[in-house]
């Protein structure tokens, strides 16, 4: 078994170069509540019950801030939840995909200046599929 660690990253289509080994997601599921129901006689039985308001995929990934990518950056966080990210990679013949629609950059991202700085780009999606 060979970890996923050659992933490939498109924004909009096109191919963004990125820091190796930064990137991540969550798939979409949101967050669940358990909690108890009385049935009488001392007894309780479970209610499991979603938290719609956390449906929506995250997706991260850092990359080197030069020119081009700054520019970049700033046109989708002016895009406002109009991207599409896209994940893909292989590992043991086997392909893994992962596509994030009407992504945006929600937070105010953070670019940092100098030769050994990254920028760390977070978008917030619909489900991931």
């Amino acid at each position: 078994m060979n970890p996923l660690s050659n992933i490939a990253v498109t924004v909009n289509n096109d191919p963004i170069a990125i820091v190796p080994n930064s990137v991540s997601y969550t798939e979409g599921f949101g967050e669940q509540n358990m909690r108890a129901a009385s049935i009488g006689g001392a007894s309780v039985e479970s209610v499991y019950t979603d938290d719609l308001e956390t449906f929506f995929s995250m997706v991260k990934f850092e990359v080197y801030p030069d020119i081009d990518m700054v520019k970049l950056i700033r046109g989708w966080k002016s895009s406002r939840n109009q991207n599409t990210v896209v994940l893909t990679g292989t590992s043991d013949g086997k392909t893994f995909r992962r596509t994030f629609k009407k992504a945006g950059i929600v937070g105010n991202y953070e670019v940092a200046l100098g030769s050994d700085t990254t920028v760390e780009i977070e978008f917030q999606s619909a489900a991931a599929v």
